[in-house]
C-alpha cells in the first residue's frame, strides 16, 4: 500500500513537471512568433518609413508655448508608423530629391483672450514651402505660391483651431534649386518653423510669445 502511494506521488510530480514544460513552450514559442512578426514588419517597411521611425514623435504637452496656457502651436508632418491605419505625428521628412511631403502647422487660442500680431516665420534651410491659403478672417493676405517665408494672422480670438498645410519641396524651378548643388544640404536639422505674436490675456498685461519648432 505504501509502495502504491509513492507510486502514484511519483506520478503525480511527473505530471506536474510535465505542464510546467509545455506552459514554458508555449510562452517560448508565442514570443518567438511575435518576434518573427516584429521583424517581418520592418523589414516590409520602405526606407522612408524607417528613416521616419528615427525622428522625435510627438509627446503630450509638445503643442504649449510658453508664457501662457491659452495658446498652443505645433508644426509636424504625419506617418502611420507602425501599421495600425493612424498617423503619428513626427518631426521630421525623409523624400527623394524631386518629391513632396506635407506640413502641417496647427495654432490654437483656448478659452480667454486674444492671440494678436501673429504669424509664422518658415526658415527652411533645404526646402521651400508651398502653399494655396486664401485671406479669410484669421489670414491677413493670400498665401499662395512656391516659396512662403511668411504667414501672417489678423487677431485670433479665444476658440480659435486652426490648421494650415503646405507643401515642402526640395525645389521649384529644378530638383536641387533648395538645395543649392551642396550636399551637405541633403539632411538638415536646423529647419525651423517660429510662432511669434502677443497674447492679450482678459485681464493683467500682454504677453510677447516666440516658439520655434
Amino acid at each position: 500500500m505504501k509502495e502504491k502511494k509513492m507510486k502514484e506521488k511519483k506520478v503525480l510530480h511527473i505530471n506536474l513537471w510535465f505542464a510546467i514544460i509545455t506552459i514554458i513552450a508555449s510562452l517560448i514559442g508565442i514570443f518567438t512568433l511575435l518576434q518573427v512578426k516584429m521583424n517581418k514588419s520592418k523589414l516590409n517597411l520602405s526606407p522612408e518609413n524607417q528613416r521616419a521611425m528615427t525622428y522625435e514623435q510627438y509627446q503630450d504637452g509638445d503643442e504649449a508655448v510658453d508664457g501662457t496656457d491659452n495658446v498652443k502651436f505645433n508644426a509636424f508632418f504625419l506617418r502611420d508608423l507602425n501599421g495600425d491605419g493612424e498617423a503619428d505625428r513626427i518631426y521630421g521628412s525623409c523624400k527623394e530629391i524631386g518629391d513632396n511631403d506635407t506640413l502641417y502647422m496647427e495654432i490654437i487660442v483656448q478659452t480667454a483672450g486674444t492671440l494678436k500680431d501673429a504669424k509664422i516665420q518658415i526658415d527652411g534651410k533645404n526646402f521651400k514651402l508651398q502653399t494655396a491659403l486664401p485671406k479669410d478672417s484669421q489670414l491677413k493676405n493670400n498665401y499662395i505660391g512656391n516659396d512662403i517665408k511668411q504667414i501672417e494672422f489678423i487677431n485670433l480670438n479665444n476658440g480659435t483651431q486652426k490648421l494650415l498645410a503646405g507643401i515642402v519641396k526640395s525645389g521649384v524651378n529644378s530638383n536641387k534649386d533648395a538645395i543649392g548643388g551642396n550636399i551637405n544640404n541633403y539632411s538638415r536639422n536646423d529647419n525651423k518653423v517660429i510662432l511669434t505674436g502677443t497674447y492679450v490675456p482678459e485681464e493683467g498685461s500682454p504677453i510677447q510669445i516666440r516658439k520655434e519648432i
